[in-house]
C-alpha cells in the first residue's frame, strides 16, 4: 500500500509540475542590436535628425522664392462698383446720366524682369549655396549622432564587462571565504582568516552594486539617445582594439576638407561674397517689361452693349540716381559681414585642427595602454593561480590569494577602460575629420 501511495505521490508531483510549466508564463526576450542597427534607429527617429532634414527642405524652399523672382508674373484683376447716384446732365429739355449705377471691370497683366543689375541672380546663387550649408549642417548633426551613439554603445559594453569583472572578483573572494571557514572548522587556520575574509567580501559587494548602477545608468541614457522602445535589451558587439594607422597629418588634411562645419561655413562665406554682388546691384537700374489687357462694361447711354476691351505694353526702367548713400552703407555692411566670415572661417580651421591632434593623441595613449595591459593581465591570471595553488596546499595566506585577486580585478578593469577609451577616441576623431558613416559599413 506504502509502495501504491508512493507512486501516486510521484504522479502527483508529476501533474503538478507539468501544470505550471504549461501556465508559467514565457521567459522575457530582450532584442539584440548591433551597433549599425542602432545608429539607423537614431538617424530615424532622433529629433537633431529630423530638424536638420526639415532646414534642408526650408532651404529648398527659399530657392523657389528667389527663383520666382526671376520668372515672368501673370495677375487677374477684376472689380465691381455701386454707385448710389448716377451722374446725369440735362440737355434741350432731357436728362443723360453719365455712367451705370453697377461697374463691371476685368484686366490681365503680364510682366518680365529683364534686367536687375545681377542682383536676383547673385540672390539665387545664395540660396542655393544657403541649401548647401544646410546640407552641410545635416551632415554634421548625422556625424555627431553616429559619433554620440558609438560612445553611448561602447559605454554600455564597457559598463557589462565592469559587472561581469567585479562579480568574478567576488565570487573568488566568496569562495576563500568559504575555504576559510572549513578550515577554521578543521582548526587549521586562525579565527583571524575567516574575519578578513568575511570583510573582504563585505567590502567588495558595494563595487558590484556600484558597477550594476552604472551599467543601469547608461543603458537608459542609450535607450534615451537612440529613442528604443524596448525598455530592457541587449548589444551585440564587443570593445575589439582595430587601431587606425592614418597619420595626424592625414587626419587633419581631411578634416580640413570634409569637416561638415568648414564646408557650412565655406557656403556661408560665398553667401555673404554674392550678398555684397547684389547689393552692388542696386547702383544699376531695373527693366521689366509689360503688357496689360483690360475690359469694363460700357457707360449708360452709349449704343453699344457689349464690354470694350483693349491692351497696352511697354517698358519701365527704373533706377535710383541718389537715395542719400543709403546703398553706399548696405554696401559697406555687407562688407564687413563678408570680412567676419572669413575670419570666423579661418578661426574654425584652427580649432578643427587643435580637436583632431587631441582626439589623435588620446587615441595613442590609449593604444599604449591597451598593447601594455595585455601582458599585465596574463602576469595576474599566472599570479592568481599560483597564489590559489600555494593557499590550497598551505604555502600562502589568504591575504596573499586576495592581493593576487585584487590585481587580476584592477589589470582586467584597466585594460578594459583602455579599450573603451581608444574605441571612443577613434569614434571622436572620424567625427572630427568629417568621416561620414555610411549605411552597411562596418561600424
Amino acid at each position: 500500500m506504502k509502495r501504491k501511495i508512493g507512486w501516486a505521490g510521484i504522479g502527483l508531483m508529476g501533474c503538478c509540475w507539468a501544470g505550471t510549466v504549461a501556465g508559467a508564463e514565457p521567459a522575457e526576450v530582450r532584442p539584440a542590436f548591433t551597433l549599425e542597427e542602432c545608429i539607423d534607429l537614431a538617424r530615424r527617429q532622433a529629433a537633431a535628425a529630423l530638424n536638420a532634414r526639415r532646414d534642408e527642405q526650408i532651404a529648398g524652399a527659399r530657392i523657389g522664392q528667389v527663383r520666382a523672382q526671376a520668372l515672368p508674373e501673370l495677375k487677374a484683376k477684376g472689380s465691381y462698383t455701386r454707385l448710389d447716384e448716377v451722374a446725369a446732365f440735362e440737355f434741350d429739355g432731357q436728362s443723360f446720366e453719365m455712367g451705370r449705377e453697377d461697374n463691371w471691370a476685368a484686366s490681365l497683366e503680364a510682366s518680365q524682369l529683364l534686367y536687375s543689375g545681377g542682383s536676383v541672380g547673385e540672390a539665387l546663387r545664395a540660396a542655393k549655396l544657403y541649401r548647401a550649408a544646410a546640407q552641410a549642417r545635416m551632415q554634421a548633426v548625422d556625424n555627431e549622432l553616429v559619433r554620440d551613439v558609438r560612445v553611448g554603445f561602447h559605454g554600455i559594453l564597457l559598463a557589462d564587462e565592469q559587472v561581469r569583472v567585479q562579480e568574478a572578483s567576488l565570487a573568488q573572494l566568496e569562495e576563500l571565504l568559504q575555504q576559510a571557514e572549513s578550515r577554521f572548522r578543521q582548526q587549521t587556520v586562525a579565527e583571524f582568516d575567516v574575519l578578513s575574509a568575511r570583510v573582504r567580501v563585505a567590502n567588495h559587494r558595494p563595487l558590484v552594486i556600484a558597477a550594476r548602477k552604472r551599467a543601469e545608468l547608461a543603458r537608459a541614457a542609450f535607450r534615451n539617445l537612440v529613442q528604443l522602445d524596448a525598455e530592457a535589451f541587449e548589444l551585440r558587439g564587443e570593445l575589439a582594439f582595430a587601431p587606425d594607422k592614418r597619420s595626424l597629418a592625414d587626419w587633419q588634411a581631411q578634416g580640413a576638407e570634409h569637416r561638415p562645419e568648414l564646408v557650412e561655413m565655406r557656403k556661408y562665406l560665398g553667401m555673404r561674397q554674392a550678398d555684397v554682388r547684389s547689393e552692388k546691384g542696386g547702383y544699376l537700374p531695373q527693366i521689366r517689361a509689360f503688357a496689360n489687357y483690360a475690359g469694363n462694361n460700357p457707360d449708360s447711354g452709349t449704343a453699344r452693349d457689349e464690354w470694350e476691351w483693349g491692351w497696352n505694353a511697354g517698358i519701365t526702367a527704373e533706377w535710383a540716381v541718389f537715395d542719400g548713400l543709403l546703398r553706399r552703407n548696405r554696401v559697406r555692411e555687407k562688407q564687413l559681414d563678408l570680412d567676419k566670415a572669413r575670419e570666423t572661417l579661418a578661426d574654425a580651421e584652427r580649432q578643427v585642427a587643435l580637436e583632431i591632434q587631441s582626439h589623435y593623441l588620446e587615441a595613442r595613449e590609449a593604444a599604449e595602454t591597451v598593447d601594455a595591459s595585455r601582458e599585465t593581465v596574463e602576469l595576474a591570471n599566472r599570479s592568481l593561480a599560483i597564489a590559489r595553488a600555494r593557499y590550497e596546499n598551505g604555502l600562502a595566506t589568504s591575504l596573499d590569494y586576495a592581493d593576487a585577486n585584487l590585481a587580476l580585478s584592477v589589470a582586467r578593469l584597466t585594460r578594459l577602460q583602455a579599450l573603451h577609451d581608444h574605441v571612443n577616441a577613434l569614434a571622436c576623431l572620424r567625427q572630427a575629420s568629417g568621416e561620414a558613416f555610411e549605411a552597411g559599413e562596418k561600424p
